[in-house]
């Protein structure tokens, strides 16, 4: 049986100012689909989830419809949470339909069609149980033990998923998210990702999360230039389909553009375009010339400045630790920054995060410990709430602060030219920032970051509310710039990308240090988690060891066994600083340009050393197991030794 309509618009149009988000515009969403919702800043995106929950209104030419009953749940892009109330009080308001139908089941006759009407709709939804409900939604989004806080002692990430917990809790038929993975952590994403797949309800969400989006949408529509084109499947056939889209069109212009250069002299000065035979011709002509051309969207020329140089040693951190209300935060934390890396930072909320890169920036001072910067660091911030920009300056004032030229590297260019280069038009240069989009704020304090250039880039969430083309743009900079950079961020994607190592935040305000992507991060964290640990040896297994003594015994390691033994872990640890220089070095950017030759006897090494490395681990554990049997004062047999080793 084909797929319920839930929501369908024809001929939608709605302009705001001088912006015009849809012309003549048509689509819809149907019972069971995943849809993602993307376009560039700007063009409509939010404002299509508002139209749709009824929240906004378009012209008056617009043909809409909703199917009957049509129940709708949004989780906008800015939390409307009540702060005086408790992360429970906040979720339980998304029970208020269900508590309705209650009260609309206890007024009506028993015996009547909408007292079983009510009744089923109930059971259906175990409307009887709210509490269990509530209990069971804050215990899924982690939110269990902290669901009497207030929310306004709340994080960023923490008011997202409350939000994010009320809207769900509802079960709505259309579930309504804009950008529903912004300043949560990886593993509250991906658990909001099994959640989506498999959620009874359709949902209609807005991100620029592009593993999110990959695995979780099934159609795709796109915002562009008023129009609203549809694609069925993931991200990656998006990419294809639309690609195959501008082809054709590009082809049927060209085809009009010859079409119209062959015309044009015939219409201009025959007479005979003007008698009655050739007034066909003449009318196909005009029709032509009337189509108009397809338009494109101009990216952004995003240029980091070169840096200027750095040496050999940038930032050093040595054994530093902070805690705040004797809770550990860092915990004897020694890095070396160097030249040309870009480093992810990741962890859960509230972590620790940003006060590592406070104390970076010097804006913290660490409890114990050192950070010695490099006389020519010259830092650059963004951060996450874009705090450099002042709300009540227009985007002139703020990046010219008082000039009218911006020194762009060695360039000179005009605040304006500048500007347009990041996509801002006249009118939008005028404009207050605090009447700006998310998107346009995000793309303001990346112009007014690289405006200044530095050699040390320090991104707090850089990603958020950037666009998809805008993600890539950035990337590819990041990815080519020659000083520092440290990010924090939660998008996958962009960490794989840029990332030539990773500082992961662990328990207890220890960081761990990964060369490689992010991919490779979690790749070896696994590995971690998954590996069963030593165990020490059992009094049963000593007893054993006893009971088959021989005649001949010993009770201690033999000079060569304790030799070896006490060498065991600088062995070892050179065994894994090898691994570790190989690994980074396949990592960089132009390992084969430099180093392409050796790449078949670096793998044969590294390799090597990873068996080594293995083979050292359970030589040790070997002699330690020896070491403790002796140490029991119980006599040993070499026989079952010498065995056991070979």
């Amino acid at each position: 049986m084909a797929e319920q309509i839930l929501w369908t618009a024809d001929k939608l149009s709605m302009t705001i100012g001088r912006q015009t988000l849809y012309e003549d515009a048509a689509c819809s969403v149907r019972e069971g689909e995943r849809i993602a919702l993307i376009g560039r800043n700007g063009t409509g995106k939010s404002t299509l989830l508002k139209i749709i929950a009824g929240l906004e209104m378009p012209s008056h030419d617009s043909v809409f419809t909703r199917r009957r009953g049509l129940r709708t749940a949004m989780l906008p892009q800015i939390c409307e949470l009540d702060p005086n109330r408790t992360i429970r009080e906040n979720v339980s308001d998304g029970l208020a339909w269900f508590r309705e139908l209650r009260k609309q089941y206890e007024s009506v006759p028993i015996h009547s069609a909408e007292y079983e009407e009510l009744d089923r709709t109930i059971r259906e939804y175990d409307a009887w149980n709210l509490d269990k409900k509530l209990d069971s939604i804050l215990a899924k989004t982690g939110l269990s033990a902290r669901a009497d806080r207030r929310v306004a002692n709340l994080s960023g990430g923490e008011k997202r998923l409350t939000a994010f917990a009320r809207a769900v809790i509802s079960e709505p038929d259309l579930l309504l998210l804009d950008e529903p993975t912004n300043h949560l952590d990886v593993d509250t994403i991906e658990w909001i990702e099994s959640y989506m797949a498999g959620c009874r309800e359709s949902c209609l969400f807005v991100t620029h999360d592009r593993y999110f989006l990959d695995r979780i949408a099934t159609r795709i529509l796109e915002l562009s230039h008023g129009k609203i084109y549809s694609y069925e499947g993931s991200y990656a056939d998006y990419l294809a389909e639309k690609e195959a889209r501008e082809y054709r069109e590009d082809v049927f212009e060209q085809k009009r553009q010859h079409f119209l250069r062959s015309e044009i002299e015939w219409v201009r000065r025959s007479p005979k375009a003007r008698l009655r035979r050739n007034l066909g011709r003449l009318r196909h002509y005009e029709e032509i010339s009337a189509i108009a051309a397809p338009e494109r969207d101009d990216d952004m020329e995003l240029v980091i400045p070169p840096p200027p140089r750095l040496g050999n040693k940038v930032v050093t951190l040595e054994n530093v630790s902070i805690a705040f209300n004797d809770r550990p935060v860092i915990k004897d934390f020694s890095f070396d920054f160097e030249a040309g890396t870009r480093i992810g930072l990741i962890g859960p909320n509230g972590v620790g995060k940003t006060t590592l890169v406070n104390l970076i920036a010097g804006l913290l001072k660490p409890d114990k410990g050192t950070i010695k910067i490099a006389d020519n660091v010259l830092f650059n911030r963004i951060d996450q709430q874009r705090m450099l920009l002042d709300p009540e300056r227009t985007v002139q004032e703020d990046i010219g602060e008082g000039r009218e030229f911006v020194f762009f590297g060695s360039e000179k260019i005009t605040i304006w030219t500048y500007l347009k280069r990041f996509l801002f038009e006249d009118e939008r240069i005028r404009t207050q920032i605090k009447h700006l989009s998310g998107g346009e704020k995000a793309r303001l304090a990346l112009a007014k970051v690289l405006k200044t250039g530095g050699n040390f880039l320090l991104l707090d969430e850089p990603t958020n509310d950037l666009d998809l083309s805008s993600l890539r743009l950035l990337e590819d900079a990041l990815a080519s710039f020659g000083g520092c950079v440290l990010a924090v961020s939660h998008d996958r994607y962009f960490l794989n990308r840029i990332c030539t190592g990773i500082l992961a935040f662990e328990e207890n305000g220890f960081i761990r240090y990964t060369p490689g992507d992010y991919d490779y991060a979690m790749e070896k964290r696994k590995a971690r988690q998954t590996a069963v640990p030593a165990e020490p040896p059992s009094p049963a297994k000593i007893s054993e060891a006893a009971k088959t003594v021989k005649e001949k015994t010993k009770t201690k390691l033999s000079y060569r066994e304790q030799q070896e033994l006490d060498g065991m872990e600088d062995t070892i640890l050179r065994t894994e600083k090898r691994i570790s220089e190989i690994e980074t070095l396949f990592c960089t950017p132009d390992f084969f340009t430099k180093h392409g030759a050796e790449s078949t006897i670096l793998q044969q090494e590294l390799e090597t050393a990873k068996a080594e490395c293995e083979r050292l681990y359970a030589r040790w554990q070997e002699l330690e197991e020896l070491k403790t049997l002796l140490a029991a004062g119980k006599a040993f047999d070499p026989e079952k030794k010498s065995s056991a080793h070979n």
